[in-house]
């Protein structure tokens, strides 16, 4: 069986829908790429906190019908903004202590 059909709407041919064991598979290794690369840069407490984040935001998305590709990259980049917006927190209150200290 051919997990892949194409759909033609008009002119546009949108991209392949996926079987579920296809799903799932890209889910793992956006997910896993995502926490790797968290760990590395920002450590394992924060890599353990965005992939919360990245579930979170699978749960919560508003499936059109099939999830494509392009919707596990959404969820990345909203994990990420709420990586980056935790980080700025982190920094924000680091600044005010030590300026305080001063």
């Amino acid at each position: 069986m051919n997990c892949r059909e194409s759909k033609r709407t008009g002119r546009q041919l949108e991209e392949p829908a996926l079987c579920d064991a296809n799903l799932i598979i890209l889910a793992e290794r956006e997910l896993a790429a995502f926490a790797q690369a968290v760990g590395e840069l920002f450590g394992v407490e924060q890599a353990h906190m965005s992939t919360g984040d990245w579930i979170d935001e699978l749960e919560s998305l508003n499936w059109p019908a099939r999830p494509a590709v392009a919707d596990f990259r959404r969820i990345t980049i909203a994990a990420s903004a709420k990586l980056a917006h935790r980080q700025q927190t982190t920094s924000s209150i680091e600044f005010k202590r030590e300026a305080s200290h001063t």
